[in-house]
């Protein structure tokens, strides 16, 4: 059995369901950043990670549950049935996220000679899905940033996010932005469209669909 698997959001939901948990910690990696990933390193990056966790911190395992890569790809890590090394004091029953990248604001937080990053596309999808899957299961309170614990310095997952934010995104995820709610109900109501997943990318077949749908009309 490999010891990272890649899921996607609906295989990852699935699996959760097995399990109870009462918080998701929400981390960045800080280092690994996104300029250190290259579009296929991802167990390269997860190993140095699970290295880094066992042999210099003397951990049992790699500290979290899951990572999530810019791409929005998402790898295991330790076992969900496992207590995480996520947060002090407040590890037990939580699911550990580390999404890669430097999510601080530039000049705030330590200095990180990889760069600042910024929480979108992808990543920013796949995570408000897991976030909206808690909210739903769990309650929004079970949504834990790790500078919520008062005792660390830490500003992870990063300055420039907003725990508010990311929870408001996320429940309405299902629903088109204020901008396209027209249009959107326009390509519901002529067929073009079957009104789910409104955000998700399209692929250029789905694309060439809704136009023909909309030419044929």
């Amino acid at each position: 059995m490999e010891k990272f698997r890649f899921l996607t959001i609906e295989e990852l939901i699935r699996e959760l369901d097995n399990y109870e948990f009462t918080q998701l910690h929400i981390h960045h990696t800080w280092k690994p950043a996104h300029s250190s990933f290259n579009g296929e390193n991802h167990i390269q990056l997860q190993e140095g990670m699970y290295y880094f966790h066992t042999v210099v911190n003397g951990w049992e395992d790699i500290g979290q549950h899951l990572t999530l890569f810019p791409d929005g790809r998402w790898l295991t890590g330790r076992a969900f049935h496992k207590t995480p090394a996520s947060i002090a004091g407040w590890n037990t029953g939580a699911l550990a996220v580390e999404m890669v990248g430097n999510f601080d604001l530039p000049g705030t937080g330590d200095f990180n000679s990889l760069g600042y990053d910024k929480l979108e596309g992808e990543q920013r999808a796949e995570i408000l899905k897991l976030i909206k899957y808690f909210i739903d299961k769990y309650g929004e309170e079970t949504i834990i940033f790790h500078r919520d614990n008062p005792n660390t310095r830490k500003t992870c997952p990063g300055t420039s996010l907003e725990k508010a934010t990311l929870i408001k995104e996320a429940k309405h995820i299902h629903e088109p932005s204020s901008w396209a709610k027209e249009a959107w109900q326009w390509a519901i109501e002529n067929g073009i469209t079957d009104g789910t997943n409104p955000r998700e990318m399209a692929t250029r077949e789905q694309v060439v669909t809704m136009i023909y749908r909309a030419m044929k009309k």
